[in-house]
């Protein structure tokens, strides 16, 4: 997303040997392990792309759009027409280049030959290329006469004709139709052709002739179930539930009419579901990932049963916007405590999207969100990925390496498969291919969200917080021990989510800042105080963690002419106490503002404990607040699962006497 406005967590990519995209080996950004080339034609796709002048080494590129996806450039060809009705100026606005959008590219996976084939495997879809494939089966024109050019083009309705100078005009009165310029290829109907070609061969005007036969998909999506990513996250290891915790994939709209869909039970949509727009199979595709039933049709997703909600935050089929996540965050909320995937961000923050996310994050309701695609161009920030208390997901390829493109950061919690995922796209959009192979984070963030519905549906009775820490804490290494920032605490491993006991709640989340819990404040809803009339003492148990949870902040109240001594005990780890009185509007105050408001810091290392007092000189009784955060350093060995956890304590205690 660009400008503040929401895109496609996997639709980018500037890459020399790989794609970060949202989709095919080249979509959602991804490196995968060496693949044969389709049929074993290498040799000649490399040939065609230099006969047709596309730069094989052409690299795919982030555009600043503010409500697309990142595109694909294609070097122009011709003026556009020349490709097909399909990239015509008039669709396209007469564009220097034709767009693709990243989330359009094929499936193939060769890291060597990557670059070649995803143009060439969208290309296909379109049905623009079936003339190049159909040279592999030209006949010189040498051997083309009478009886040969009609057995050869005969059975079909049109054949193709590469031409030399000056067989233009009788083409053209043939009724042919040139569809390229790099190469000069015309469309001619079968029974002009036969007409025509004869002369022209024997006038050495025509190179090569041969039919426009279909061109069918080279591979086909495997038996529902067999997905390579099922057995590497165990999801045949465990039987799903029926459904119960509500997941609402918040996205580009879903294809209700698709065989996936149409007639699924337990799927609600809460708005009109729109898959109008070019770049819009997205959230078909994310949905079928996280909750395709099993059908005997296509694919199947992690939790086939799940209670799917789904949200079009992308309406008018322009885009999605930051207003439209936010319309889909208020409904998930209406539904009660539940998940909500977000595969989508943008690397600028939204101030209103924060806010949104840790009102929705107060009501129960857990979000998981792609990491981002953005590894190759320096892993940027993402939001709301970056968020505190987001489930983070990165990608992986199938030997557990994460993917090239997946965005590394401290907020990256754990990680799933995002290459070669096969998902179920519009039926309006890919006639009559109505499943592809996509790559990206976007991909890897429904599986966990479904894994995490699946296991808080097994047990309805952990909160938000707990189902954040099991996913964490059942995660599997794999890439490197302990966390790391591309795969963060491992892989997602369903079983052992389900089989992980329930861990402390993290009580008063979100709870960053004094706006988040004092009343009037953001959340509306103030935080129950430590310490409050007649309730001389209080200690609450939490925890800390470098990414997802860096502070807390928690209000006491002192009457009028007493103090408080406040006391910070880690356990797993450091972090350092500070007091703010009743003015402070946020811990992160500067200036003036800071000079007035602290009122002490205490930063003891490891886990010795720190203690602070301080005392209420105001004319009547005050809240003051108490920011523990978290000071573990940057080192990624040290983190744990469930975070640095700690007792925060407060007594009421009389005020020492004023020195004189």
């Amino acid at each position: 997303m660009r400008d503040g406005q929401p895109r496609l967590v996997d639709v980018q990519i500037a890459v020399q040997q790989e794609v970060e995209v949202d989709r095919a080996r080249a979509p959602a950004l991804r490196a995968h392990a060496p693949e044969p080339l389709l049929d074993g034609k290498e040799a000649l796709e490399q040939l065609l792309w230099r006969e047709i002048g596309l730069d094989p080494d052409g690299a795919v590129q982030e555009r600043p759009l503010l409500h697309r996806p990142d595109r694909l450039r294609l070097p122009k060809l011709g003026d556009g027409c020349d490709l097909d009705a399909l990239f015509c100026p008039q669709q396209l606005d007469r564009a220097a280049q034709v767009l693709l959008t990243v989330s359009e590219i094929g499936a193939d996976t060769d890291e060597s030959s990557f670059r070649h084939r995803c143009y060439l495997r969208r290309l296909k879809r379109f049905g623009v290329i079936f003339v190049f494939g159909a040279l592999a089966f030209a006949v010189p024109s040498t051997a083309l006469a009478g009886s040969a050019l009609a057995h050869q083009l005969a059975p079909y309705r049109d054949g193709l004709v590469l031409a030399k100078p000056g067989a233009g005009p009788a083409l053209r009165k043939a009724g042919g139709v040139k569809i390229a310029s790099s190469l000069p290829i015309w469309r001619v109907p079968t029974r002009s052709a036969l007409q025509v070609l004869p002369g022209l061969l024997r006038s050495g005007l025509v190179s090569e002739a041969t039919p426009d036969q279909p061109i069918t998909r080279l591979q086909a999506p495997p038996a529902e179930g067999t997905d390579w990513w099922i057995p590497f996250v165990h999801s045949d290891g465990a039987v799903p539930p029926g459904p119960g915790k509500p997941l609402t994939i918040i996205d580009t709209g879903v294809d209700l009419t698709h065989e996936e869909f149409a007639g699924r039970p337990s799927t609600t949509p809460l708005n009109r579901q729109s898959t109008s727009g070019q770049n819009e199979e997205h959230g078909t595709a994310v949905a079928s990932v996280a909750a395709a039933p099993r059908n005997n049709l296509g694919v199947v997703g992690v939790y086939p049963q799940a209670n799917l909600y789904l949200w079009d935050a992308s309406p008018t089929g322009l885009g999605i916007t930051a207003g439209d996540v936010i319309h889909g965050l208020d409904a998930a909320i209406r539904l009660g405590p539940g998940v909500v995937n977000l595969s989508l961000g943008s690397e600028i923050r939204n101030p209103l999207i924060d806010r949104m996310v840790a009102v929705t994050q107060a009501a129960g309701v857990l979000i998981v969100a792609a990491a981002g695609n953005s590894r190759q161009n320096g892993n940027p920030p993402e939001y709301p990925a970056g968020l505190p208390h987001v489930l983070t997901v990165g990608s992986l390829d199938s030997t557990g390496v994460p993917s090239f493109f997946s965005t590394g950061s401290p907020h990256v919690d754990l990680s799933a498969p995002g290459e070669r995922i096969w998902v179920a796209v519009p039926t309006s959009l890919h006639p009559p291919d109505n499943y592809d192979q996509f790559d990206g984070t976007s991909f890897a963030s429904p599986m966990v969200a479904a894994a995490a519905d699946w296991v808080w549906t097994v047990s309805p009775d952990l909160d938000a917080s707990q189902v954040f820490d099991i996913m964490r804490a059942s995660a599997q290494d794999t890439w490197t021990p302990g966390f790391d920032p591309f795969s963060g605490f491992g892989r997602l491993d369903i079983p052992a989510a389900l089989a992980t006991g329930p861990p402390p709640r993290d009580p008063q989340e979100p709870n960053e800042d004094v706006s988040y819990i004092k009343p009037g404040g953001i959340l509306h809803r103030a935080a129950a105080p430590l310490t409050f009339a007649g309730h001389k003492t209080g200690s609450i148990s939490a925890r800390l963690d470098r990414g997802d949870d860096p502070r807390d902040v928690y209000r006491f109240w002192i009457p009028r002419g007493k103090a408080a001594s406040v006391a910070l005990a880690p356990i797993d780890g450091d972090a350092d106490l500070a007091l703010w009185g009743p003015k402070t509007t946020s811990v992160l105050e500067t200036g003036r503002a800071r000079k007035r408001d602290s009122r002490g810091l205490s930063e003891r290392s490891g886990t010795k404990r720190d203690r602070l007092r301080v005392r209420n000189t105001s004319g009547g009784g005050a809240y003051f607040y108490a920011e523990a955060a978290y000071a573990g350093g940057n080192a990624n060995a040290s983190r744990h699962p469930a975070g640095n956890r700690y007792v925060l304590s407060v007594s009421v205690v009389n005020a020492k006497p004023a020195r004189h």
